[in-house]
């Protein structure tokens, strides 16, 4: 019997689209942090996550921003990097039904994606559902990443959680789906907007709350 489910955030439960690339973007964050230039900054951001990389599955992003802007406080560099760097984020209608109605039915709920705590906690609390998750599992403090299964299995310890007794979902066959059907979890599969191409059979296209919900209770 599932008591406890595990969600993926972008693409499962949130629509966003960033651009990191843009040269205008790169130039925005040199002005505001008195950088020579945005191609060099562009540059060496590339260069420190490059390096950082080497030692960690997974980054911590404040330690480029303190690398990079030594006299800016990080937090804030990150919150102005991510902010200006998005171009739209919203939640896919029906999320917080769909959320509120488990928490409703006694289901513990749960995060565990490959973000940046220092963006993504924000973001959760500003689109309304930070408070309707019992706890939440990111690859940046765990310095591990999807689909990487001792991501998921630390994860779950730290939950104190039963593999028998969850199940995943999420719109990314390779770091969602795959790892947890091979710890012994249920899974569901959403073919989002943002889910990399595959052949996966066994999906429900694009968000949908009764169908989701109805898996889940099947379960």
């Amino acid at each position: 019997m599932i008591k406890n489910i595990m969600f993926d955030l972008y693409g499962t439960l949130i629509d966003i689209h960033t651009d990191e690339y843009s040269d205008s973007f790169w130039n925005l964050l040199a002005d505001k942090y008195n950088y020579p230039d945005g191609k060099a900054l562009k540059d060496n951001y590339m260069k420190v996550c490059s390096r950082l990389n080497k030692s960690d599955e997974e980054i911590e992003i404040l330690d480029v921003f303190k690398e990079l802007f030594p006299s800016f406080n990080s937090q804030e560099v990150a919150t102005y990097f991510r902010k200006t760097s998005t171009e739209y984020e919203k939640l896919y209608r029906g999320v917080k039904t769909l959320l509120r109605t488990l928490k409703k039915d006694g289901y513990k709920l749960y995060v565990l994606s490959n973000a940046q705590e220092s963006f993504t906690l924000n973001e959760l609390k500003e689109l309304g559902i930070y408070s309707l998750f019992d706890d939440i599992a990111i690859s940046s403090n765990y310095r591990l990443k999807k689909p990487n299964k001792d991501f998921y299995i630390k994860a779950m310890e730290n939950f104190k959680i039963n593999p028998k007794e969850t199940m995943m979902i999420g719109n990314d066959v390779e770091c969602d789906i795959l790892p947890a059907l091979s710890l012994g979890l249920k899974t569901i599969f959403i073919e989002s907007n943002l889910t990399p191409k595959n052949d996966y059979q066994d999906k429900i296209n694009g968000f949908s709350f009764r169908k989701i919900y109805r898996k889940i209770r099947e379960n």
